[in-house]
């Protein structure tokens, strides 16, 4: 199946936003690298590093960054495979998971997204998947 372009321009910004408020590594036209988490980014790719390290160890409380000097953006922290959290959360919600690969997401009765961030959703469905989640971390040993 092709991947359209407007389909692969949502998958950009989807793993983009997956790297808010997590550490990156962003390296600069000029030979600059900056070590930071991504704290905002807007929609023409400029940036913001906020507790940002330089190369020769100058740290920052904030750094901007505009597109055009970004080579590339390196996300340093490991992921977690949210696939492993679906099916545990379909024995306790069957029918109702959704796993959506290309965001490393969770979708549980179409209202509660887990993401490597956290649980977003509200009430006793959230509430649950939120202790299902948090037990599922300190399984990985990761809290």
């Amino acid at each position: 199946m092709a991947t359209t372009l407007a389909e692969a321009s949502k998958r950009f910004v989807a793993e983009l936003n997956n790297v808010i408020g997590r550490e990156v590594q962003v390296v600069l036209s000029n030979g600059e690298v900056y070590k930071g988490i991504l704290h905002a980014v807007d929609n023409q790719l400029n940036i913001v590093l906020a507790n940002a390290i330089s190369k020769t160890g100058e740290r920052y409380t904030r750094v901007f960054i505009m597109y055009r000097y970004i080579v590339h953006i390196d996300s340093i922290e490991k992921r977690i495979d949210l696939r492993e959290f679906a099916k545990q959360a379909e024995k306790i919600f069957p029918g109702m998971v959704k796993y959506l690969e290309e965001t490393n997401t969770v979708i549980i009765g179409d209202k509660v997204r887990v993401s490597e961030i956290g649980v977003e959703g509200v009430g006793p469905v959230a509430e649950r998947v939120k202790r299902l989640f948090e037990e599922f971390l300190k399984s990985k040993g990761i809290e």
